[in-house]
């Protein structure tokens, strides 16, 4: 039976990582009534979980600190504004869906950890080798799958759109044009879109020149791929480390 809820418990949660991903890459936002439903589930199927397995305290002071970690990490990085709000919802209904391992994965600390730490450090370490990924740029047909074209005047319009063609003013006055892949998180949208609407103001360029856009990622998409790492490889990371770079068998 507690075999079932911890399968169930995987299959909704894959189910909401991903319709909530999608809503969020789309729209950047995701109603409250969808965490809500979410956040119920969770508590539910938790609810049966813990009566399946035994009422006791143990459970529910793992319970207990696996919501308060969510809430401490996830609330401070959103106060920081490093986190968005769906971020942070997915964090703590995470954290009430899984207050443990939901099955034996192929790595494990000896000392547990709360789950919820697992699938946030695989989360920012996904997003962190993501992000730092090249491609050599002789490789443009990349272009094809990570952006798209369109003019300035449209591209001035967009909301969370990041320009994958960097229009500059060159030593001589004219126009540098430098080509990349990725997007630092910290970069804002608005504030490539204001100096191309200034080099337009110049006459350096036209509204109806092009430039190649990509959409930016969502942090939950990281949250959804380490939520799926977790729940396969477990502790892999934090193993790898203790064991191959502290040397101290931790695993």
């Amino acid at each position: 039976m507690s075999y079932a809820i911890e399968e169930l418990k995987i299959i909704v949660t894959l189910a909401f990582l991903t319709y909530t991903s999608i809503l969020d890459i789309k729209y950047r936002e995701v109603d409250l009534k969808v965490w809500f439903i979410f956040g119920v589930t969770a508590s539910i199927l938790t609810f049966l979980e813990i009566m399946v397995y035994g009422f006791t305290i143990i459970n529910l002071i793992r319970l207990a600190v696996s919501v308060v970690l969510a809430l401490s990490i996830g609330g401070l990085t959103y106060y920081l504004d490093l986190f968005g709000g769906a971020d942070l919802f997915a964090l703590i209904v995470l954290a009430i869906m899984h207050p443990w391992n939901p099955i034996k994965p192929l790595f494990k600390l000896k000392i547990e950890l709360p789950f919820i730490l697992t699938i946030l450090i695989n989360s920012l370490i996904t997003y962190k080798v993501i992000s730092k990924l090249s491609i050599p740029m002789k490789y443009k047909i990349a272009y094809m799958f990570l952006g798209f074209p369109t003019t300035i005047d449209k591209y001035l319009k967009m909301k969370f759109s990041y320009p994958l063609t960097i229009y500059e003013v060159s030593s001589n006055g004219g126009i540098k044009v430098k080509y990349r892949l990725t997007f630092s998180i910290e970069e804002e949208h608005y504030e490539h879109q204001e100096k191309l609407e200034k080099l337009v103001k110049k006459g350096l360029l036209k509204y109806d020149d092009i430039v190649w856009v990509t959409q930016g990622i969502p942090l939950l998409v990281f949250i959804t791929l380490g939520y799926i790492i977790s729940i396969i490889f477990g502790d892999f990371i934090l193993c790898f480390l203790f064991t191959y770079v502290l040397k101290v068998p931790a695993c």
